[in-house]
């Protein structure tokens, strides 16, 4: 099942598989303890975890899946790919593996699915991580006009300004900023979309991004239901995609939420900083954890 392209030094995980309607799932699941479960956004997959996972998984149990569509999960062609159809996928996940106390780590357009999940099931998600994420269309600073009301937030935008080009140019202009990130390391994103000479409007992420408007609106009245929850947000500030102001909005969402800022860091903290991204991670749950503990003495 794994391709000859996937670097298992890199990835040194054991891969599972949920068979789904739309397909097979591919996730990862390593390590023992407090579950932290890991959703990615677009372009990209569970991949982005992979340093993350390395370091906390001696302590926690640490799960990622692939969103049907990328990474090593199924490509199915006549699927829906909405958010609205993720998140099914993604209770349908956590369903199957049974876990409580969850700390659940989102970013970008993971963000919203994660949420649904949280909206849903508030007694099994104890804690939130958030890493760069955009605000619904709800924030009042997006309007939009014609077909672009359709394309929620900065990266539906960009994503169709870019429907013609080549699924490699896509990678390389996200990445744009990350010198860093050895060519082999890209090669892991642009190989993980399928053909790498595919326009990007036959993309998983392109397609998603459609009619969501209705989703959102639905999350966004039922956000009560989540906003106690302890939150840690981390945060990249050279971010293109998302500007600070989507920042603003999340602190004033969570009632409890802490804000780590990294100056120099881009939309892809993962990739960037994942040894302090683990330990800030870390501390969390375990203050959390004694903050708990306190209160039921």
């Amino acid at each position: 099942m794994t391709p000859d392209w996937l670097d298992k030094k890199e990835y040194p995980f054991e891969s599972k598989y949920i068979q789904l309607e739309a397909g097979k799932m591919h996730y990862v699941d390593e390590g023992e303890g407090p579950p932290i479960v890991m959703i990615h956004g677009t372009p990209v997959w569970s991949f982005l975890y992979r340093n993350l996972i390395k370091i906390l998984r001696k302590k926690y149990r640490c799960i990622a899946m692939d969103m049907i569509g990328f990474g090593l999960s199924d490509k199915p062609e006549g699927w829906s790919y909405k958010p609205r159809a993720h998140a099914v996928n993604f209770e349908q996940l956590m369903e199957h593996l049974q876990l409580t106390d969850v700390t659940l780590l989102v970013h970008d357009f993971g963000a919203p699915i994660g949420f649904a999940y949280a909206i849903n099931h508030p007694e099994k998600v104890k804690n939130i991580v958030m890493l760069n994420s955009w605000t619904w269309s709800l924030s009042k600073h997006q309007t939009f006009t014609g077909t672009s009301k359709y394309l929620v937030g900065p990266l539906g935008k960009f994503l169709h300004s870019k429907l013609n080009v080549s699924a490699l140019t896509l990678i390389n202009e996200l990445f744009e900023g990350e010198e860093k990130m050895p060519e082999p390391i890209r090669q892991h994103y642009v190989n993980a979309l399928g053909n790498p000479d595919d326009q990007v409007g036959k993309l998983a992420c392109a397609r998603e991004l459609i009619g969501i408007t209705r989703w959102y609106d639905e999350l966004w009245k039922e956000r009560n239901k989540i906003q106690n929850i302890p939150t840690l947000i981390l945060w990249g500030e050279r971010d293109k995609l998302i500007k600070i102001e989507a920042l603003q909005c999340w602190k004033k969402f969570f009632h409890e939420c802490y804000v780590i800022p990294f100056e120099d860091s881009g939309h892809f903290l993962q990739e960037e900083n994942a040894e302090e991204i683990a330990s800030y991670v870390s501390n969390f749950v375990k203050e959390e954890n004694k903050k708990r503990e306190l209160m039921h003495h």
